[in-house]
């Protein structure tokens, strides 16, 4: 083993050392004000203080320099390494001269001499962990821009599939019931004059095929934006969908005045979803909606006791409602444990409607 033969003054060795270390090397007291014996300059340069003010407390301890929020946590920190005989590795934040708050990276441990000091150093880690504040609010903001886009897409998905579903519904219902009628109409014109009885079935015919259209374009425009939504508000349209469940439902409404139509709309299409998802999907055999008003939100809570299971990523209804909800600052959430049955609150930061806006809507 080699081994030096002339090591010099240690006092000299240990200045030198000091001086040339990144950090300010200390040794101190295990109490409560962390008591300095021994404490490098380079700690002036990160706090501000000279480190005589730190040595046997003659100016201030440093314990009065770490924040006041990281003060326990390095406490309980330190005193279990110490007690698990082992080297400690803390951040935390001290406090500088000028207000200033810097972060520091501490390393250290315990030595046993007769009393328990703490010989260790302490670095500045200031532009590190800004530098890895910055990538992380970058990364946040970069997620959240992919995020908006992918919505976008779904929202643009979304419109034409509606338009989509919406031509389809026309071809497939009233369009038909229409051309049948005119047919009917035509033919009956035709034997007016030779078969009055022919034609008057054939009248009658062309009225039944009218009804079914018009029904049909009525329940088209239902889906596309009730008119009880326009004329009577959120709870009026979706006490309005009792009558179509299939199941025992029931609607609370507690909010006595309109809204912003576009709070409205995503209101009421949230609950929508949710009684419709319940329905064909839920196997639910109860419904409970209830329109609601906090201090600062409005919001609709569906339950149901189905079998729950319901996810953001089973359908693009959830994802779709969701988007929807983003449009107005609102937010989507689901409790629906497997077995259990599902919960659902759209809820929105909202006032009431605009002034003017119920004359508008009662005009």
């Amino acid at each position: 083993m080699a081994q030096v033969t002339e090591a010099g003054d240690p006092a000299t060795l240990l200045a030198s050392l000091a001086r040339n270390i990144p950090g300010a090397i200390y040794r101190c007291a295990l109490d409560e004000h962390w008591t300095m014996h021994l404490l490098g300059d380079e700690i002036e340069r990160i706090t501000g203080y000279p480190a005589e003010d730190f040595i046997e407390n003659r100016r201030r301890t440093y314990a009065s320099v770490i924040h006041p929020d990281d003060q326990d946590d390095v406490a309980r920190d330190v005193a279990e390494a110490v007690g698990e005989a082992r080297p400690f590795e803390l951040e935390y934040r001290v406090v500088c001269s000028s207000g200033e708050e810097r972060w520091v990276l501490e390393r250290g441990c315990a030595v046993d001499g007769g009393d328990t000091w703490l010989d260790g150093v302490i670095f500045d880690i200031t532009e590190r962990r800004r530098f890895e504040e910055t990538a992380r609010r970058a990364e946040a903001e970069a997620a959240a821009a992919r995020e908006i886009a992918e919505s976008r897409r779904r929202i643009v998905r979304a419109a034409d599939e509606a338009r989509a579903r919406i031509e389809r519904d026309l071809h497939d219902g009233a369009q038909q019931s229409l051309v049948s009628s005119m047919i009917m109409l035509r033919a009956a014109r035709e034997q007016l004059g030779s078969d009055a009885g022919g034609a008057d079935e054939l009248l009658e015919e062309a009225q039944a095929h009218l009804d079914r259209g018009i029904a049909d374009l009525r329940h088209l425009a239902q889906g596309i934006h009730p008119i009880d939504l326009t004329d009577k508000g959120v709870g009026a349209a979706l006490r309005a969908l009792i009558g179509h469940a299939p199941i025992p439902m029931t609607v609370v409404d507690e909010v006595d005045e309109r809204l912003d139509p576009d709070v409205e709309a995503a209101l009421y299409f949230a609950g929508a979803e949710a009684i419709t998802n319940a329905v064909k999907h839920a196997r639910a055999s109860t419904l409970s909606v209830v329109l609601g008003r906090t201090d600062a939100h409005v919001y609709v809570e569906v339950i149901d006791d189905g079998v729950g299971g319901a996810d953001y990523d089973g359908g693009s209804g959830l994802r779709g409602l969701c988007d929807r909800m983003a449009t107005v600052a609102g937010t989507l959430e689901i409790h629906s444990p497997p077995g259990a049955g599902t919960r659902l609150i759209a809820r929105i930061e909202a006032g009431a409607a605009p002034d003017g806006a119920d004359d508008a809507i009662e005009a």
